[in-house]
């Protein structure tokens, strides 16, 4: 385990709860990973449609969800791991 990885699991361990994750700071996570709402689904395993029922305020994300939320916001390079060390070829598509 690399010294960043290690870092942030001891940050989520350390945190009691997640943050609740409504519908601007779901909003302001795509935007800080750089990936529209098909992108976001692909990486937090859910349909385009849950993504705008987040973004909406319509729906909350599961426990789960924020915890997946969380660890992409604290370590954004994990995204690269996910997708076998291999960043998309054209992020607007994502």
């Amino acid at each position: 385990m690399t010294k960043t990885e290690n870092t942030a699991l001891q940050m989520i361990a350390e945190t009691a709860r997640c943050p609740e994750y409504g519908p601007e700071m779901v909003t302001a996570l795509m935007k800080k990973l750089d990936v529209n709402e098909k992108g976001f689904a692909l990486l937090m395993n859910v349909t385009p449609s849950t993504v705008r029922l987040w973004t909406s305020g319509a729906v909350q994300p599961s426990s789960t969800a924020k915890r997946l939320m969380q660890i992409f916001e604290t370590g954004p390079e994990i995204i690269g791991k996910i997708a076998g060390g291999q960043p998309p070829a054209d992020r607007r598509d994502l």
